[in-house]
């Protein structure tokens, strides 16, 4: 009996040892320690001890260029796949406090605060999860302007500004010199890289009139960089400032592009992610439910009545997403972002970014901003309306998507070095025929119609004229000159038209420039909500505000839903944020989008953009 025992024990111990060999360290070769170094180097490291082991190799206690110490990992191509510090935790800021050495800033377009938590038991556990569950998440978070337009939002994102201090006041307005319509990020002096620039392109960030925290970022460290990413230019440039760099989707190409404004030639990274043309890889694909059938029951069924036939997606599941293309061209790169496929696109594009630019891994030990502005769930709300299945299932996909970025950023850089923050540039309504359908006052609003009828109103009492010209988001522009040349009072034709607007269907208020230019609002937090919005330079003349479940769009008929009012469908937007160095887990009550800006640059340790008005959240800080 002992003589088995102690035989089966070395058996035992020699399978053991063995296996312990096979699974050991082993020394690199010649070959192997000179890639190595070299990859090192590119890195702006040197030294360490340096191993193969588990099919990757390892480099402990190298010294980089920030003077710091890290390990790296790089796979058999000799590509970094993980560089984390060895003094995450020892504080690189004032008061011992370490300075994330990534932001990474997530903007969900079209996002209301209520999407993010209905679904929550369909997430996993590292996307939205991470940020409800393991993060500081504010339930009461509100933009406190009334226009919530997409361009309106993402100024006011990074600059912690309102629109009456950063000048973006829609996604669109008149000029008031040239009389002519403006969008919002288009600056004629500066056209796309590599590819036509259509009239009223967005290439500069020109008509932001403040700057945001990626800008003081820059200002105080002027190695730090700041990348934005989105697949509308006025949500890129928003988000990047005046010192970052814009890349946002072309219809045109599918590719990421940016304009002169912003450098005279494409980076070797950008050249070589396009060569294989990534944004075909997905032509012929197809937009199929994500989850079982089941899941679905809490929102709306497909192909309603209301639903709108736009970009050949169709109106039930399964959607194709070629645009009715034979090969990729332009209606497939248009028609593929308007399906979860635009998010699969660009978070392609966003790992290359991170490992073209060394994102979080700065040689000069400083932070870098990463700010992605994430479009196809906007576009999808805009044909479905938030209540679809359609909404449901691509708010689920994204879960998997920002699970995936941050298991590739622990990876990279280790997650206990990056800051992850989200929110959105505005809410959503739900479709007027839908809330028609459960007995609430709701309807569409055609502003064409509407000028029509108020300028009969006006010829009627001051005689035959165009006296309102315009509209846009949701600004009225009054003809004055007409007014001077007729020798009327400008006051009382803005009230005549007030009066008659104020009855029109689907109005809720209506404000004159007079009563803003005068201080002559009302004690309201409607008229608050439209002062915050309202440019005195920039703003049109009378601003009509629609009752809620109203639609109040350029075209009444062109989306099944939109946004861009004061209710709080419309303003309620997420504001989480995630990092366990600096933010103290748990559900918050109020705040206000521009407090998330604030609360950036005071963990930066940097100034706030030069209008902010939002406040530190030190209530969800360590």
């Amino acid at each position: 009996m002992e003589g088995t025992t102690m035989r089966a024990v070395l058996i035992s111990l020699a399978f053991i040892l063995s296996m312990g060999t096979a699974l050991a360290d082993r020394p690199l070769t010649q070959e192997e320690s000179e890639r190595l170094n070299a990859a090192l180097k590119q890195e702006g490291c040197s030294g360490g001890k340096m191993e193969f082991d588990d099919g990757k190799f390892e480099v402990d206690n190298a010294v980089c260029a920030d003077g710091k110490t890290y390990d790296l990992d790089f796979d058999g191509s000799f590509r970094l796949i993980k560089k984390k510090s060895e003094n995450a935790q020892n504080g690189s800021g004032p008061a011992g406090k370490t300075v994330p050495k990534l932001v990474l800033f997530l903007v969900v377009d079209g996002f209301p605060q209520d999407q993010l938590v209905k679904y929550y038991d369909l997430y996993g556990d590292r996307g939205f999860k991470l940020l409800l569950d393991k993060g500081g998440w504010f339930g009461n978070n509100h933009y406190s302007h009334a226009t919530t337009y997409t361009s309106v939002g993402h100024a006011t994102l990074l600059s912690c500004a309102h629109p009456y201090k950063h000048g973006v006041v829609g996604n669109d307005w008149i000029d008031k010199n040239t009389g002519k319509r403006l969008y919002s990020t288009e600056d004629a002096r500066f056209k796309y890289l590599d590819e036509d620039t259509p009239e009223h392109s967005g290439t500069s960030p020109f008509n932001i009139k403040v700057t945001t925290v990626g800008d003081e970022l820059i200002y105080a460290n002027a190695k730090s960089k700041v990348i934005a990413i989105g697949g509308k230019d006025r949500s890129a440039i928003g988000l990047a400032g005046q010192y970052g760099t814009a890349y946002m989707h072309s219809a045109t190409t599918g590719r990421f592009i940016t304009s002169d404004y912003y450098m005279k030639e494409y980076p070797g990274w950008w050249k070589a992610f396009y060569e294989s043309m990534p944004q075909n890889k997905y032509f012929k694909e197809s937009w199929s439910l994500l989850l079982p059938e089941e899941a679905y029951a809490r929102s709306v069924s497909d192909d309603r009545p209301w639903t709108r036939k736009y970009k050949e997606l169709g109106t039930r599941f399964p959607h194709p997403i070629v645009g009715g293309a034979k090969e990729p061209s332009k209606a497939y790169y248009d028609a593929m972002m308007w399906s979860p496929f635009g998010d699969l696109l660009m978070f392609d594009f966003v790992k290359a970014a991170i490992e073209g630019e060394n994102l979080g891994s700065n040689p000069a030990g400083v932070a870098d901003i990463l700010a992605l502005s994430w479009t196809s769930h906007d576009y999808v709300n805009h044909l479905f309306g938030p209540e679809s299945r359609q909404s449901q299932d691509q708010t689920a996909r994204l879960d998997r998507i920002f699970a995936e970025l941050f298991d590739y950023l622990d990876k990279r850089i280790g997650l206990e070095n990056v800051l992850i923050t989200l929110s959105a540039d505005h809410g959503f309504m739900n479709i007027p025929e839908y809330s028609a359908s459960r007995n609430l006052d709701a309807g569409r609003i055609d502003p064409d119609k509407m000028i029509e009828a108020t300028n009969a109103a006006l010829s009627e009492k001051f005689g035959e004229g165009k006296y309102i010209t315009a509209w846009w988001n949701p600004n009225l522009y009054v003809d004055y000159k007409l007014i001077t040349s007729r020798k009327l009072n400008k006051v009382e034709v803005e009230n005549a038209a007030q009066e008659f607007l104020r009855d029109y269907p689907g109005v809720e208020a209506v404000f004159t420039r007079t009563q803003m230019e005068q201080g002559l609002m009302p004690a309201t937090k409607l008229a608050k909500q439209v002062i915050l919005a309202w440019h005195q330079k920039i703003s049109g003349d009378i601003v009509v505000m629609n009752k809620p479940n109203w639609y109040l769009f350029a075209k009444p008929s062109t989306y099944a839903s939109t946004h861009g009012s004061p209710w709080s469908y419309d303003t309620n937007v997420p504001l989480a944020m995630y990092g366990p160095n600096w933010i103290k887990p748990g559900k918050y009550g109020d705040s206000e989008v521009v407090d998330l800006g604030r609360t950036i640059a005071f963990l930066l340790n940097v100034r706030p953009p030069n209008a902010c008005e939002g406040r530190v959240l030190s209530e969800a800080l360590n």
